[in-house]
């Protein structure tokens, strides 16, 4: 196998520097890509998302990017800013009501082309700095990931409903496999409970990965095969455990409680508009 990746709360993304920087690049030129060939009739298309339409996710997908960058260039107070994701993607949204969906392309290119900028800066400080996150302090890495997870779902949450492909890098397909379980526990976490899984993913390879939480960090890593593994597709069971298609136990059959309970707050009324950021 080659060399294995990993993820955790203390010591962040295990990847190069250019590896995950040009990893992004696909992901945000792929976007773009595709939101430049889509007409009136999709944009206006409801999502996955219950209440937002295929223009409303881009535009968040778009506003996540550009506070992203903001927080990256030192504006901690956005750190401190208490965020519910019931209300507060709604609330953002309201600033950029009836702008086009050119205008918001325009937004994500140049805010996607500062956040790679700024991240291959922070990489060459040699930068160990940790910030906030949805399980409290981490590397300043964990939260890189956390955006390209909320964007590789949304990215699925406008082109599944409009019959189109979903496509994606094999690297993009390691790393947001990672996170995705990693975010699963962050609810055990929360709650002190210690949770050990394997499992592996099925998707351009097959991957077997760890995920470890106490009540003080959690990490994901791919290991060499395990003799007692759980296994799934990793498209529908990143997006079971971030509540999309069909239900945790069902992507990955015999899956420990406690990786499905960020998909049932996900599932809520009270959580289908939008998911946990920073």
């Amino acid at each position: 196998m080659d060399d294995c990746w990993s993820i955790s709360t203390g010591d962040g993304v295990s990847l190069a520097p250019e590896g995950l920087t040009d990893l992004l690049a696909v992901h945000h030129h792929r976007l773009i890509d595709t939101w430049q060939g889509l007409g009136p009739a999709q944009w206006a298309h409801q999502s996955r998302n219950t209440q937002w339409s295929v223009h409303d996710t881009v535009r968040h997908v778009a506003d996540v990017m550009e506070r992203t960058v903001v927080v990256a260039n030192g504006a901690q107070a956005l750190n401190k800013t208490d965020f519910d994701p019931r209300s507060t993607p709604i609330a953002w949204l309201a600033t950029s009501e009836g702008e086009t969906p050119s205008v918001t392309i325009e937004r994500f290119a140049k805010a996607s082309a500062s956040h790679r900028a700024r991240i291959s800066e922070r990489f060459a400080q040699l930068d160990t700095a940790r910030e906030r996150t949805v399980y409290g302090t981490a590397h300043w890495t964990v939260n890189v990931v956390h955006v390209l997870w909320d964007s590789w779902l949304h990215e699925r949450d406008v082109l599944i409903p409009l019959g189109l492909p979903a496509d994606s890098s094999e690297e993009e397909e390691r790393l947001v496999g990672l996170y995705g379980l990693l975010m699963a526990l962050v609810p055990s976490m929360r709650m002190g409970q210690s949770v050990s899984a394997t499992i592996q993913l099925n998707g351009f390879g097959i991957r077997t990965l760890k995920v470890t939480c106490d009540a003080r960090s959690l990490c994901s890593a791919e290991v060499t095969a395990a003799e007692r593994v759980i296994s799934g597709a990793m498209p529908a069971v990143i997006d079971a455990l971030a509540g999309r298609g069909v239900a945790v136990g069902d992507a990955l059959p015999g899956a420990p409680e406690q990786l499905g309970y960020l998909a049932a707050f996900f599932n809520s009324s009270e959580g289908q508009t939008e998911h946990a950021q920073p």
